[in-house]
Order: structure tokens, then C-alpha cells, then sequence
């Protein structure tokens, strides 16, 4: 048993050792023809330290090749050695092997790597040959048993040992230390060696010193995996008694229950995320693979091709890192073997010779999204689309109707490839169907963006974690289901009066028009062919459409359900056997109520029913989408009531979130109210303490709108919480006008008052605004001059005066038309251009196509002004040279933008000229 544990601790180390190896032996490449003498330590100590381990194990095999590798990493940091990329290749050959002979350590001795020996001693003995100097012999001999022989005496007689390098008595003595110390208490695990290692030429310290962004590691624990399977389960049931005392308190008067309540959601929600935190690994385990695989592939190709890796940090969870190495292996080999171009051609088409591809992590709202990224030839959507029919993917009907963005997506059809011939490397059209699976599989989307001659991207979006998922329930006649978070982009609910308006039908195919797109609908009632409830169901508006449009990362579409319940976060359990070929359903999950929710697929649920995605509708139907919109603008607002005589609306746009917190969690310190809230204190505001209107009317719980203000959360109370509503905003600016309130508007024969959170903060909080910096000035002494394109009136003027307040110049025009036509009489030099997206005569985009193609004006930066910032705007404003977006309503954030892009520009160029 002892000798089984040792071998396991020996297994668990030596890949500790080689975890980093590949990466430190293309370092040691790239730094040549220079040595770098800290690295090559590095992993000599490493491999020393597998050396002698195995050699005390009897593991012949494993010791031979260390011991081989040992003696040309001497050599190298004796400097009588230079790496070149074909030593470094053998190298990596030989610790490919020696990591194959630990993956099966107990049948290590029997295989045979005598190859990659003969490689190494054939490196050895040509480097003795140029330096007519004896064999330098290992630093230290291998520790062996009884049962070993022992290795034949070498042919030049011995080097000296190097001054502090242990014997094998004393290296023996070490480990039978460590043997005692295990029987002494098991859970001990072997040290690493690394206190009987030699010091490097110079010292110990000055290697140290020397070798760049070398950090002390954080103490750790290894956890088996199946202790954290079961703490991981045990939360889960947890988290559904949590759910289920929730649910049985909100019907019950004592107030002794609601307490402990409270205090089992909180230690259930710390004990939860403590335990997710146990699961997550850094992603950089999987992409400190990729130089590797690049640097091999781009030889094998005769290309030359870097990669660049950033986010390594981002942590998911363990079993998301094990799942997504093939797939993003698969994306970068198609990189390189697809995307970059050879020398020549790259050359040719005035670009550097060595292409680069990009591997980026984030986090990205609540999500983590990686972008494979080359700067090669690109993908021409007309050869897709011509490919397509070739192979019978597509019709040539549908491919003459299909745009340029569903033609990219063709490369995810099942089948398909554009290889010109089938290799080891690619050509097969087996690869990305199978990546697009397997990231599903994992609740994650990919989508691809190209442009020719430019390069492509691959964007790859993933969950954190696949264990406990934040869903919103909904109910469809008598069953609920629910909907992960992660791809719900919004609710909306259209009132009767409205259908005529918001539901149409476009090519037969049922719709919602909403802030100019179409989207598909989807009636989960017909589609999952629910029964009907009986009698009315609970939380439905009478007469109103319930809408939840969801996003897939390629098809954004809305849901139609009965009804809306609770978010809850979901413990997903597997599907029975009946249910498991239903790719419109993802899991199942059991209720605070007790009852079971099935969980849906939104991505299986558009692939089963061939979901056209809202661009498509958008072309197939542009007179539909135009008699939609019409001229007004619309905004989302929340709408709140004061006390029962004064409803007041605010942007939804700018708000972050909104709690129901208890009036007795308010402290009033130093005449200020404020909420203890997330290990934090939130600044409260009052309306009646700022503007005119009566007393809140204030019960047992309140809603508190919380919202950013110079880079601080802040939360407004609404004590009485209506509805969030598209309205068109025609505000009287004149009427209701005050500090704090913006003006008024009329909405089903009520008067609301628009509220200026900004305003509100900066009469509570003046403080805050003390410092703020003034616009730089110019050579002349002038302040940035910002050409603002808005066809609402009401927000150009808003516009303008939030700007004009600040000291900035301002040229105002109603479309994109009148824009362009400013800036080409060149009258004024502008430093910005800020427009709107959604205008007659010319948009934003074709306004700034049109201004990023003329050489006057290519450099001036340009802010797109929108509340339409969904992904597919963002996308089609950054292929025509959009520098930023900001939401009009948000004063803060876009004072922040002008500022640094004004002044980028006054800085970038000299007086007198656009350059």
C-alpha cells in the first residue's frame, strides 16, 4: 500500500514538473541564440528532480530519458550548447514521451523510447564534437535499488561534481526522511526535491533575482475530485431546501421563521460559492497548450505564424476547462492551417510575413467568452455560399436569399469544408459541426465574424458553471419550465391594445416588432404541446402577451408563455430515458414548491424548428420592419409611484439593478440614509428630500432602483413598484421642469415625470462633482468641438446641453444627412462625432462608413448614441469604424467617453488639419 502511494505521489509531482515544460522549452527557443540561464535552471531542476525520483522507484525507463534530457540542458546552461529550433524540437519529442511514460507509469518500463534517447546523445555528441571537449557527465548519478542494474561506466572518465550538489547517500537519506514522515501521518504528501538541488552557476539568489515575474505560489490543497462531486451535490439538495422553506414562509405570519429564512439563504448562497470556488480552475491550463500546437503546425505548413494568449486568469469550472481543450485546439489548428496565409502570399498582399492569431478569455455578463482571432485572408461569403450548393448543403434559392452573416455560419453545417484537399491536418469537414456540438453540449454558443483579407474571428461564450444555474421560471398552461439567465436578453410584455402594433406576421412566420427589429415568435404553448391550465393561471395579466426574447449567440427570438414566476437558481438533474433524444429540453429541475420544472434548450429549440434569425426578417421584409418604426422615438422606462398621487418614470437603460430590501434595514448615519448591502454601504435617496412631491408612502419593504454615479453604486427607493414599459418619448420639457426631473410625459392619460438620476446625485452628493476636469484645450485655446447627429429633439437638446454644460463646442443636426453635409464645407474642425443610430435621409453607420472612407475625416473618433446597442448593431458599428457606444440616457459614462476621445483627438493632431 505504501509503495501504490508513493507511486501516486511521484505521478501527481512529475506532472506537476511537466505542466509548464513545453512553454519553458519554446522560451528557451525564442531567447536564443542567447541562453537563457534562469530558465534552462529551471527545468533542469525539474527534470533532476524526476530523475531521481524515478531511479529511487525502479522506474528505469522514466530515468533513462530524464537522465538524457538532463545532460543536454547542462550543456546548455554551461553555454556549451546553443539552442536551436531543431534541438528544441528533439526536446519537446522527449518530454512528450516522458509524459506518456508517467501517464502509465506501471507499465513505463516496458516501452521503448530509444529514439528519443539516441536523438538526445546525438544533440550531446555533436555539441562535444564543436567544442573538442570531453562529455560533460550528468550532475548527478540516479539513486537506484537492488533490484536495478546499474548503468555501465562511461566511457571518458567522470566530471567533477559541481560544489553542493547532494550525493546519492545523501539524496537516499532525504527520501527515507520523507518515508518516515509519511508513516508518521498519511495524508502527508512527497515534496517536490527541490531542497536537495544543486545551486545554478552564480547563486541560488541571483538566479532568482534573475528569472522575470517569478512569484512565491500560494500554499495549496489537492481535493480529490469525488469529495468535491459530493460537497457539490449536497449543495445542490441544499440550495432546493433552501428553496422549499423560502416558499413555505412566504405563506405563514411568523416572524421567528422568516428569520432563520433569511439567514439560511445567506449561509446557503456563501456556502455555494465557496464550493463553486473549490471547482474552478484558471483557463490558462488549457491555453498553455496552444504556442505548442501552433509552433509545430506552422513548420509542418511552412508557415510562420505567433500566437498571443490574454485572460489566462479567467476561472470556469473544472468540468467546462476538461471539455473545451479539443474544441479550441480544433479553432486554432484551423487558424493556422485556414486563416493565416503562407509568406509569399502574406507579402504579397502587404502584410509582415508572420501571421498572428489572437486567444483572448473574459468574463462578458455573466458568461465567459473566447475569441480565436487571425489576421489572415478571411472567409468570402460567396465562395461559402457557392460551396454550399456545390455539396448539397443549401439550395441556390436559398443561398441567392441568404446574407453575408448566416453564409459564415455555413462553415458550422454538418459535412462542410472549404479545404481544396483532405490532409492529416484538415479538408475532411468533420471539425467545426463537431466544435459547435460539443460547445452546446456545454450550454455555450459559437459564432464567426470575417472579413476578406482582414482575418477571422471565432467566438466561443460558455457558462461558468454547469451545476447550479440562475433560471426565470414560466408557466405554459399547467406545466412550468425553466429558462436559463444566461440567455434570456429581456422581458416584454405587450398589453392588448398594443398587438396590432407590436405582433405581426412576416412570410408566414409570426412576429415581434420591437424598437425597429423583428424578431421571431415562438409559442412554447404549440410547440411543446402543452395542456391548457384549468381556471385562470396566477401572475398572467389579463389580455396581455407575456415575451421573453432570447439570445443564442446566433439566433435571438422571443418565447410566448403564460405566465412569469420567480428567478430561481436551479439544480439540473438528468433526463430520463423517454426524454433524452429531446433536444428542445436541457435537464430537469425540482421547485421550491416541490413541483418539477423542465428546463429548455433555447439553442436546441431554434435549431428544431429553423429559426430565421431577426436580420434575415429584416431583408426579407424592410417595408414591415420601416411602417414599424415610423418617426417617434420609444424608450424603455420604469415606472414608480412616490406615494398613490405621483408616478414618476425612470430609464431603464441606465439602472443596474433593483432589490426589494425591508424598511428596518435603512440606517439613517450623520443625516443620510443608507442600506448595509453586499458588504458594502449603499447611498439612499429619498425624491421627496430632492424634488416636489409628497411623502413616500413607505410599508414593510420597499424597492430601491440601484444605479452607477461616478463609479459608485447608488440606490433611488421606489416605494411602489409598476411596471417596465417601451414608450415613445414625447417629453414637455417646460411644464414640470426642475433640479432632478427632466421634464414630463402623458402615457394612457397619466402625467409622469421623467427623473434625472445624475441631477439627483449631484444635489445629494455634490462632493462627488468637485473635481470633475474640464475639457482640454487646443493650440488655440479652444475647447473640443462635437459634431452631434440626433433626429429626436428632445434628446439632441438633452444632448447638447449636458455637453455644452461641460464646456465643450457643439454642432447639432437632425439626421446623418445634414452630418455629412457639415462636415464636408469643412467650416468647423471637429474633434468627435456623436450620433444616433436610427435616422432618416442616412443612419449612423452609413454617416460614419461614409466619414471613416475620406481621408479628411478618417481620424476623428466616433460614439454611436443609441439605446439600439444589441449584439448585432455592435458588431455591423464596429465593421464600419464605430470607436464606441454609449446609452443617451447615461450621462456619466458618456461625459467619460467624450472626454477621453475629444481629447485623444486634440492631442493626435495639429491645429489646422484633420490628420
Amino acid at each position: 500500500m505504501e509503495d501504490n502511494e508513493l507511486l501516486v505521489d511521484f505521478v501527481v509531482e512529475a506532472n506537476e514538473h511537466l505542466a509548464g515544460i513545453e512553454n519553458q522549452f519554446l522560451a528557451i527557443e525564442e531567447a536564443a541564440p542567447s541562453v537563457d540561464v534562469a530558465l534552462v535552471n529551471e527545468v533542469f531542476r525539474a527534470i533532476h528532480s524526476i530523475k531521481g525520483a524515478a531511479g529511487f522507484l525502479g522506474l528505469r525507463t522514466v530515468n533513462d530519458l530524464a537522465h538524457n534530457l538532463e545532460n543536454v540542458l547542462n550543456m546548455m546552461r554551461n553555454e556549451e550548447l546553443t539552442p536551436t529550433s531543431a534541438i528544441v524540437d528533439d526536446m519537446l519529442k522527449g518530454a512528450d514521451a516522458l509524459k506518456h511514460l508517467i501517464e502509465d507509469v506501471e507499465n513505463s518500463n516496458g516501452v521503448d523510447v530509444s529514439d528519443h534517447i539516441a536523438a538526445l546523445e546525438r544533440i550531446a555528441a555533436a555539441a562535444l564534437d564543436i567544442g573538442n571537449e570531453p562529455a560533460p557527465q550528468p550532475a548527478v548519478q540516479p539513486v537506484t535499488p537492488v533490484a536495478v542494474e546499474p548503468e555501465p561506466a562511461p566511457a571518458a572518465p567522470p566530471a567533477q561534481l559541481p560544489s553542493g550538489v547532494p550525493t546519492d547517500e545523501e539524496l537516499e537519506a532525504v527520501i527515507n526522511a520523507k518515508l518516515a514522515a509519511k508513516k508518521a501521518a498519511k495524508a502527508a504528501a512527497l515534496k517536490p526535491p527541490s531542497a536537495t538541488q544543486e545551486p545554478t552557476p552564480g547563486s541560488e539568489g541571483d538566479s532568482k533575482e534573475n528569472a522575470p515575474g517569478k512569484t512565491v505560489p500560494e500554499a495549496q490543497i489537492r481535493v480529490a475530485v469525488g469529495v468535491l462531486d459530493s460537497l457539490m451535490n449536497l449543495a445542490g439538495e441544499l440550495v432546493l431546501s433552501r428553496n422549499q422553506l423560502l416558499q413555505a414562509v412566504s405563506t405563514t405570519e411568523r416572524t421567528g421563521l422568516e428569520a432563520i429564512s433569511a439567514r439560511l439563504d445567506q449561509i446557503t448562497s456563501e456556502l455555494q460559492e465557496a464550493i463553486m470556488q473549490t471547482r474552478m480552475q484558471q483557463i490558462g491550463t488549457v491555453f498553455s497548450r496552444f504556442p505548442r500546437v501552433v509552433r509545430d503546425l506552422s513548420s509542418k505548413l511552412g508557415k510562420q505564424c505567433d500566437i498571443v494568449i490574454e485572460g489566462k486568469e479567467v476561472e470556469v469550472d473544472k468540468t467546462i476547462v476538461e471539455a473545451i481543450g479539443d474544441p479550441l485546439t480544433h479553432l486554432v489548428r484551423n487558424s493556422c492551417d485556414h486563416g493565416v496565409e503562407s509568406p509569399e502570399t502574406r507579402l504579397g498582399a502587404g502584410k509582415p510575413a508572420k501571421g498572428t492569431i489572437q486567444l483572448k478569455a473574459c468574463y462578458q455578463a455573466g458568461k465567459v467568452r473566447i475569441e480565436i482571432k487571425d489576421d489572415g485572408g478571411g472567409i468570402c461569403p460567396n465562395k461559402l455560399r457557392a460551396k454550399a450548393v456545390q455539396k448539397g448543403v443549401i439550395t441556390a434559392e436559398q443561398a441567392e436569399s441568404m446574407n453575408d452573416r448566416d453564409a459564415l455560419r455555413l462553415i458550422f453545417a454538418p459535412g462542410f469544408s472549404t479545404a481544396a484537399e483532405v490532409t492529416d491536418v484538415s479538408g475532411r469537414g468533420v471539425g467545426m459541426d463537431v466544435v459547435r456540438t460539443n460547445i452546446s453540449k456545454l450550454g455555450g454558443t459559437v459564432d464567426v465574424e470575417s472579413e476578406p483579407g482582414v482575418g477571422t474571428s471565432i467566438i466561443v461564450t460558455l457558462p461558468l458553471t454547469l451545476a447550479i444555474i440562475p433560471s426565470l421560471i414560466v408557466q405554459v398552461g399547467c406545466d412550468r419550465f425553466a429558462i436559463p439567465q444566461v440567455n434570456i436578453a429581456e422581458l416584454v410584455r405587450v398589453r392588448e391594445s398594443e398587438r396590432g402594433s407590436k405582433l405581426g406576421r412576416v412570410k408566414d412566420a409570426e412576429v415581434l416588432r420591437l424598437r425597429g427589429q423583428l424578431l421571431p415568435l415562438v409559442r412554447l404553448r404549440e410547440t411543446l404541446d402543452c395542456a391548457p391550465a384549468e381556471g385562470p393561471i396566477q401572475g398572467n395579466a389579463t389580455g396581455a402577451t407575456n415575451v421573453i426574447v432570447v439570445d443564442t449567440g446566433q439566433t435571438r427570438f422571443g418565447l410566448v408563455v403564460d405566465a412569469l414566476h420567480d428567478s430561481e437558481e436551479i439544480v439540473v438533474k438528468p433526463l430520463g430515458r423517454h426524454h433524452k433524444n429531446c433536444r428542445k429540453l436541457a435537464g430537469a429541475t425540482i421547485l421550491g414548491d416541490g413541483h418539477v420544472a423542465l428546463i429548455l434548450d433555447i439553442a436546441g429549440i431554434a435549431g428544431d424548428l429553423n429559426l430565421r434569425g431577426e436580420e434575415e426578417l429584416r431583408d426579407k421584409d424592410a417595408d414591415a420592419l420601416s411602417s414599424s418604426t415610423k418617426d417617434e422615438d420609444r424608450q424603455s422606462l420604469l415606472f414608480f409611484k412616490n406615494n398613490p398621487k405621483d408616478s414618476f418614470v425612470v430609464p431603464m437603460d441606465i439602472i443596474a439593478r433593483i432589490e426589494r430590501v425591508r424598511v428596518d434595514q435603512i440606517d439613517s448615519v450623520g443625516g443620510r440614509e443608507v442600506l448595509q448591502y453586499r458588504n458594502a454601504t449603499l447611498p439612499l435617496m429619498r425624491l421627496e428630500s430632492c424634488i416636489s412631491t409628497g411623502a413616500g408612502d413607505f410599508a414593510e419593504s420597499v424597492s430601491v432602483v440601484v444605479y452607477e454615479a461616478r463609479g459608485r453604486e447608488v440606490g433611488l427607493i421606489a416605494p411602489i413598484l409598476e411596471d417596465i414599459r417601451d414608450v415613445p418619448v414625447n417629453i414637455d420639457t417646460v411644464t414640470f421642469r426642475e433640479p432632478g426631473v427632466i421634464g414630463s410625459l402623458v402615457y394612457n392619460e397619466r402625467t409622469l415625470r421623467l427623473i434625472d438620476l445624475f441631477e439627483l446625485t449631484q444635489m445629494c452628493h455634490p462632493e462627488w462633482f468637485a473635481n470633475d476636469p474640464e475639457p482640454e484645450l487646443n493650440e488655440e485655446s479652444l475647447a473640443p468641438m462635437i459634431l452631434l447627429a440626433e433626429d429626436s429633439g428632445f434628446f439632441r437638446t438633452q444632448v447638447k446641453n449636458i455637453f455644452e454644460e461641460k464646456g465643450y463646442r457643439v454642432v447639432d443636426c437632425e439626421d446623418g444627412q445634414l452630418a455629412w453635409e457639415e462636415l464636408d464645407s469643412e467650416r468647423e474642425r471637429f474633434d468627435l462625432l456623436v450620433t444616433d443610430i436610427e435616422m432618416p435621409n442616412m443612419n449612423g453607420f452609413q454617416l460614419c462608413e461614409r466619414l471613416k472612407n475620406d481621408p479628411r475625416f478618417a481620424s476623428i473618433p466616433v460614439i454611436a448614441l443609441t439605446s439600439l446597442a444589441g449584439s448585432a448593431d455592435i458588431q455591423h458599428g464596429m465593421e464600419v469604424g464605430i470607436d464606441d457606444y454609449q446609452i443617451k440616457m447615461d450621462r456619466d459614462k458618456l461625459l467619460t467617453a467624450v472626454q477621453n476621445f475629444a481629447g485623444q483627438a486634440q492631442r493626435g493632431r495639429t491645429v489646422g488639419s484633420y490628420a
